[in-house]
Formats: C-alpha cells, sequence, structure tokens
C-alpha cells in the first residue's frame, strides 16, 4: 500500500518528489526501538522540522492496537538523511532515503520483525532517472514492490532486488501507483510534481498491460482497499468566494464496482476532501476552508449510504489529517495542535470510535485516545497512514 497525494489528482498526503534538494542536518536523534510490537496495526510518518532546525524528512512509527483503545507506538527509525516512506506491509517498510531526492536515493527495505535495513539500490540502478513524483505498493504477498517514477512503473523483487520495466507512459506523464488488487495494481497518471491526473488504470503485474479504467479527473483520489469504491471530488459552481490556488473542491462523489457515482455531499465555500474509503462504501473526509473563517461545520465526517454525518469539529483550517479506517468503527486520524504555521504547537496522532449509524452529526472527541505527541512546529505533520489489513 502506499500512499500518495497528488495536488488535485490523489489521495491525501505530499508525494515523494524525485528532485534535487538540500538538507540540514538533525538536531540530536531521539532513541530508536526496534522491532516492531506485535500485532503491527499501522505504519506512519512524521515529517519533522523542530523548533530550531531546518532539516524535513520522514519518523517512520510502527503502531500496535490491541483491545478497543490499547495502543503502543513505537518510533522505527530517525531519519539520519531526508527520509521518506514509500509502502509497508505487515512484514516491511519500503523508504527512500538520501542527502538530496535525486537519482542517488537509495530505495531501503526495513524488516518489522528484526529491525535490520537492506538497500533495494538507488533510483539510478533501479532505472529511474528522470525527475519527478515517486510512488510505490507492495504486493499482497510482499515479495514484489511496483514503483511509479521516471514515466515508467516498474517491478522489484523485494528479496533479489531484481528489477524489471512492467509499464511505460508519455514522457510528460508519470504512473503512480495506489493499490495492488486481486485485478491487477490501480494507478493514475500524472503531471511532474504529481500535479493534475490523466486518468485512472489497471496495470497487470505479470504482463503490464494497462488497462483505461476512466479519462480523469480524478481529483483529490481515495481508493478502498480492494478498489472497489472511490471517492474524488468536483468544483460545482455555487457562486463560492475567492479561491487560493484551486477552484471549491465543493462536492464528493463516490463511485462503486458498477461504475455508478454518487454525489455525497456538496456546499458552498467549502473544501472537501477524501480521506479514506473502506471496501462497504464507508467514506471518511475533511470539510475546511480554504479563505474563509472555519465554520461550525467544518470537521471530519464520515458518510455512510451516501448519508455523511458530523464526528468531530475544527477550530482552524487544516487542523485534521489525513486519517484511515482501522476498521468499521475506529479511525486513526492526524491533528495539528495550536494552529497551522507559526501557530502549530505539536502533531497528535489520535484514535477515536465513530458514530456511524445516526441522521444527526455526534461529538465523538470523548472516544479520543492518543497515540502519539510530536512537538514541533509547522510543516511537523504527518505525512501518510497505512493501516495494515489484518488490522481491518
Amino acid at each position: 500500500m502506499s500512499f500518495l497525494a497528488l495536488g488535485l489528482a490523489a489521495c491525501n498526503a505530499t508525494p515523494t518528489q524525485h528532485s534535487a534538494s538540500t538538507t540540514v542536518s538533525p538536531p540530536s536523534a531521539p532513541a530508536v526501538q526496534t522491532p516492531c510490537p506485535e500485532p503491527v496495526t499501522a505504519i506512519f510518518g512524521v515529517r519533522v522540522n523542530p523548533v530550531g532546525a531546518g532539516f524535513a524528512g520522514d519518523l517512520i512509527h510502527c503502531l500496535s492496537v490491541t483491545g478497543e483503545a490499547t495502543i503502543n507506538d513505537r518510533l522505527m527509525e530517525w531519519p539520519p538523511q531526508n527520509r521518506q516512506l514509500v509502502a509497508a506491509d505487515s512484514r516491511s517498510v519500503v523508504e527512500l532515503e538520501g542527502s538530496s531526492a535525486d537519482d542517488s536515493s537509495t530505495v531501503v527495505v526495513f524488516d518489522l520483525a528484526s529491525g535490520g535495513r537492506r538497500s533495494l539500490g538507488t533510483l539510478s540502478q533501479l532505472g529511474i532517472g528522470d525527475p519527478g513524483p515517486l510512488g510505490g505498493v507492495l504486493s499482497p504477498d510482499g515479495t514484489q514492490l511496483a514503483i511509479g517514477g521516471g514515466h515508467k512503473l516498474l517491478l522489484v523483487q523485494v528479496q533479489s532486488a531484481a528489477v524489471q520495466t512492467l509499464a511505460t507512459v508519455a514522457g510528460d506523464r508519470w504512473l503512480m501507483p495506489l493499490r495492488w488488487t486481486t485485478a491487477g495494481i490501480l494507478a493514475t497518471k500524472v503531471g511532474y510534481e504529481g500535479m493534475g491526473d490523466f486518468g485512472l488504470v489497471k496495470v497487470d503485474p505479470a504482463s503490464g498491460t494497462i488497462s483505461v479504467l476512466n479519462q480523469g479527473p480524478n481529483n483529490q483520489l481515495a481508493i478502498s482497499p480492494s478498489g472497489r469504491f472511490f471517492a474524488t471530488t468536483a468544483h460545482v459552481d455555487l457562486g463560492d468566494g475567492p479561491t487560493v490556488r484551486y477552484p471549491w473542491q465543493n462536492a464528493i462523489d463516490l463511485t462503486g464496482p458498477d461504475g455508478t457515482a454518487t454525489r455525497i455531499i456538496t456546499e458552498k465555500n467549502h473544501w472537501f476532501t477524501p480521506l479514506d474509503v473502506s471496501d462497504d462504501g464507508l467514506v471518511l473526509f475533511a470539510s475546511d476552508s480554504q479563505t474563509d473563517p472555519v465554520a461550525a461545520d467544518m470537521g471530519i465526517y464520515v458518510a455512510k449510504g451516501g448519508h455523511p454525518t458530523q464526528q468531530l469539529s475544527s477550530s482552524f483550517s487544516g487542523e485534521w489529517g489525513p486519517a484511515r479506517f482501522l476498521d468499521a468503527s475506529r479511525v486513526l486520524v492526524s491533528h495539528l495542535k495550536g494552529g497551522t504555521g507559526a501557530s502549530e504547537t505539536s502533531v497528535d496522532l489520535e484514535l477515536y470510535r465513530l458514530c456511524v449509524d445516526t441522521a444527526a452529526a455526534c461529538d465523538i472527541s470523548g472516544t479520543r485516545t492518543t497515540a502519539m505527541v510530536l512537538t514541533g512546529t509547522w510543516p511537523t505533520v504527518v505525512t501518510s497512514i497505512v493501516v495494515l489489513p489484518a488490522a481491518a
């Protein structure tokens, strides 16, 4: 599984960028504890910008949730260099690391059981040379990594590091794998820097055959684990106010297995972001502002059967997300504290019990269990959350 955000194109976190950059040495690292506690429920990355340092890289955490809300959070790796979480399953975590995200950056596999690390090779050695977005997903059995970058989709054997080119696209497009399902590898075609969407495709992992599922655009795409459902956003002309960069994404559509799209919500001057979709068609999403102060009806929502109900309220724009379903009744949610920008004091990862079967809005803040608190200034943010299948 991978977690990519492709601007208006795909999921919910910033994509790994394969381009030249500079980093600043981090402050003294906290103690790292390995291996992960069992059972591993989720893997998540936190982009770090500690007070007084310009360093940015992903802290990689593993999380075990047992019973109703017993949580064991373990810091697996502190980034000595720029490091991004690419993919994860119950056996291993795939990371991209290096002093800069260029073709000398290395794809590394971290073993959850032993804490051991090994390299699959640099991007150049794997055949990725052009700058642009980068993403990956692991096969259901964990033996293969599909990695997208440099106008192609590569298939890497996790044990031997043997690599083959599975599929290619035009030089102004990148294939970003999102889910590896029984039907094939679901990927979106995007432009440079992950911006724009040019359709959703399915790639056969045996032959590399590309089947077009739709022509897009799939704005802010979120796909269920099996690929049965996916949610996207759209702009409906409601006379919304000024925009910061993009037209208001003031509507959410859910597309089911038969290809039929259902409008979940539409509201003027609201920016909706799908955060996760379950294989039962539950949609977890955020309602936020783009230029206006937040309204009372902004925050975290869950939609069941096409009916959205508010679960958490916002006190400032950008307070919530990313987030993932832990199961049908619980969610893991990233929560900024203090405010955005210079007002941020920390980012927390929190577990909540949903209030799904009701027609009225709920306040689930009283069900909160905090899994992690990381003090830092903007942008200290959770970049991605991978909930492992065993936990769903």
